[in-house]
């Protein structure tokens, strides 16, 4: 053939016994491939675990309304619209979970890294209500049928990579719904949050430090790891919350303080060789309960709550700003206040700006001796709130101690030349020599239909935000015990 004849259409370069190996049309070149290669070109395209374009029947879900159902890797993936807030959106599922005790949970596939809120504290840390969240698909619990309460210090967990809604209302679960229900009103991506409470029943902090609950928070943690790998995200911490004052019988008030310290820092090492950042650590500074309104080692919280900043901690509420039964613990309203206002704080510290509730730290006679200053560090000028919602009475909190000759408290006022000072008149100048001023200290324990905490006061700055539930939340002021120089 000379190169003014035409290739024919087709033809074939290479045969063998079996027929032909490689050809070529008017396509280019053709190749025809032996059974054993097509098998091996399988298994690698699509990769194992892609997801299925094949319809799922939505009845593998159960009786909710999902559809678009797909598989992606041991995940069913679908849209859905369930109870809660977050109205319709994608949630995913396990299909076949061979690790799990329990049939397989639905969540929400939320945007980011699956953060964690987790907590460690005395028995009143785990007080639980059977109040529905407002963005349950998003608020999780390790899927071990122990819930968010945690073990209560009586048994050791377990690492778990699954994960399962809570059935219950707990202060983590709470900030958690608290935390998402914010970025749901800012029409931000919604985050996915694991929460876990561990407490034990230890009767000091160095108990504590060591005992069962602390083990639990580190397994907690693992978890959290565990369940993000599962989910091929990464983890990150959130908050995490440290709730252990008047637990501790055995103390004194320099124990107790370092012993805190001791544990936040703790704390801190032991998350860093998981390879992970210590969030904020938040408290909120115990005052006491119906029955007790100063103790050693309520007292000893005061120091804790001026330095605890450059240690990691933060105390961002004084608790006598929620009501509480008789034997100590939140209502369910407080609960979910306590929740907002921790919110409030973390939003702030996570855009690295300061949270602070009015903290006094100094108290000095004035050149007229019937008064004295008490000086406060504060975010914004001091408020005495004419309203005396926690009913701390005419002395809006504050009383002297240590004093010989019975002076009257007739007046108490922020300082008009500074608004971050409170001024304290007597009817005659205090005298002896180990004045102390107290505020929200050592008030009448018989207070009449009066739920809150016994010591209390009525000052806080000019920071209010207004909750879902219409409740105005302040920053009101710490309690504090200190000398008069």
């Amino acid at each position: 053939m000379d190169d003014t004849e035409k290739s024919p259409p087709f033809g074939t370069i290479i045969r063998a016994k079996n027929g032909d190996v490689l050809g070529y049309d008017s396509t280019g070149l053709l190749m025809v491939l032996s059974d054993s290669v097509i098998e091996n070109i399988a298994e690698r395209l699509p990769e194992k675990g892609s997801a299925s374009t094949d319809w799922i029947d939505p009845r593998i879900l159960g009786n909710v309304d999902a559809w678009d159902i797909r598989r992606s890797g041991e995940w069913l993936l679908f849209h859905a619209n369930l109870e809660g807030q977050q109205g319709i959106r994608q949630f995913r599922r396990l299909e076949h979970p061979k690790d799990a005790d329990s049939a397989p949970s639905i969540f929400a596939d939320g945007a980011g890294p699956l953060l964690g809120v987790l907590s460690l504290g005395g028995p009143r840390r785990a007080t639980t209500f059977e109040t529905k969240l407002k963005f349950p698909w998003h608020v999780l619990a390790p899927a071990d049928e122990i819930g968010a309460a945690g073990y209560a210090g009586t048994e050791t967990a377990a690492v778990e990579s699954t994960l399962q809604r809570v059935p219950e209302m707990t202060r983590d679960t709470a900030l958690s719904d608290a935390i998402v229900a914010r970025q749901h009103r800012a029409h931000e991506a919604l985050s996915l949050l694991v929460t876990r409470t561990e407490t034990d029943s230890s009767s000091s902090i160095s108990d504590f430090v060591s005992g069962a609950a602390y083990e639990n928070f580190l397994t907690a943690i693992k978890s959290l790891k565990a369940a993000a790998d599962r989910l091929n995200r990464p983890a990150a911490l959130y908050a995490i919350g440290l709730d252990f004052a008047l637990e501790d019988v055995w103390s004194d008030p320099s124990t107790y303080q370092y012993g805190i310290f001791a544990l936040v820092a703790q704390i801190t090492a032991d998350i860093a060789k998981l390879n992970m950042r210590c969030p904020p650590i938040l408290a909120h500074f115990d005052c006491g309960t119906h029955h007790i309104s100063d103790h050693p080692i309520l007292r000893a919280q005061t120091e804790l709550a001026w330095q605890g900043a450059t240690h990691g901690l933060c105390y961002t509420a004084p608790s006598y700003m929620f009501k509480q039964d008789r034997f100590g613990r939140p209502d369910s309203a407080s609960l979910a206040n306590m929740a907002e206002i921790d919110a409030c704080a973390l939003e702030a510290l996570h855009d690295d700006k300061e949270w602070l509730c009015p903290t006094f730290l100094l108290a000095e006679r004035e050149a007229n001796d019937c008064q004295i200053r008490v000086r406060a560090r504060a975010l914004s000028d001091l408020v005495i709130d004419k309203n005396d919602p926690f009913g701390s009475g005419a002395c809006c909190g504050f009383s002297l101690s240590g004093a010989d000759n019975a002076p009257e408290l007739v007046d108490v006022s922020v300082c008009a030349d500074d608004p971050q000072d409170i001024i304290l008149t007597f009817d005659k100048a205090p005298t002896g020599s180990a004045l102390e001023v107290l505020y929200a200290f050592g008030q009448d324990l018989e207070r009449a239909d009066v739920d809150f905490p016994s010591a209390c006061g009525s000052v806080r700055d000019t920071w209010a935000f207004e909750t879902e539930q219409n409740v105005v939340l302040h920053r009101w002021a710490m309690p504090a015990a200190i000398p008069v120089w």
